[in-house]
């Protein structure tokens, strides 16, 4: 009976905190997805957006809008969400960096750098960052980079098509 008893009292405490901490991680995961969503609402509205395709992943969302020529970026962070509406018109070329830690050999980050004609500033979305992100998640986030740099390169090599055969008519 008193073995019972000890053994209860050692494992009722674990059970507890395990159970609030999974509470308390499921409630700060909404949080984080109302903000991310209150943000690409906002973003819609504001720019007059037709989502074509999006894709949703951790804390961040990558969309295109095929009609108006837009990439929508959000990302929520630290308490903040960061937002962004890039014209692809405006777009010079968007590379796939992987940024490799020098003594390990492991890739530590997976971005797309976009960078604009106008030389304005590189905005980066980083699709894996190893600090936040589980290592098992490394290999699809990197084919999820590289579609979404298909996708988009191959968004813009239609509208560019588009625009010669308006041109030849």
């Amino acid at each position: 009976m008193y073995t019972f008893l000890i053994v209860l009292m050692i494992l009722l405490p674990i059970i507890l905190y395990l159970g609030l901490k999974n509470l308390f991680e499921n409630k700060q995961n909404r949080k984080n997805s109302l903000a991310i969503k209150s943000a690409l609402d906002r973003l819609i509205s504001r720019n007059r957006l037709t989502i074509s395709e999006i894709d949703t992943f951790r804390n961040k969302i990558i969309a295109l809008d095929r009609k108006n020529n837009k990439l929508i970026l959000v990302e929520h962070r630290n308490n903040v969400t960061w937002e962004k509406c890039l014209s692809l018109g405006e777009l010079a070329f968007f590379p796939i960096t992987k940024k490799v830690d020098q003594l390990t050999g492991c890739i530590q980050e997976i971005v797309i750098e976009f960078n604009f004609n106008s030389n304005e500033e590189i905005i980066d979305f980083t699709f894996y960052d190893a600090s936040s992100d589980n290592t098992n998640e490394l290999p699809a986030r990197a084919r999820k980079a590289t579609y979404w740099k298909n996708k988009i390169r191959h968004h813009l090599n239609s509208v560019k098509a588009k625009h010669r055969l308006e041109y030849v008519e």
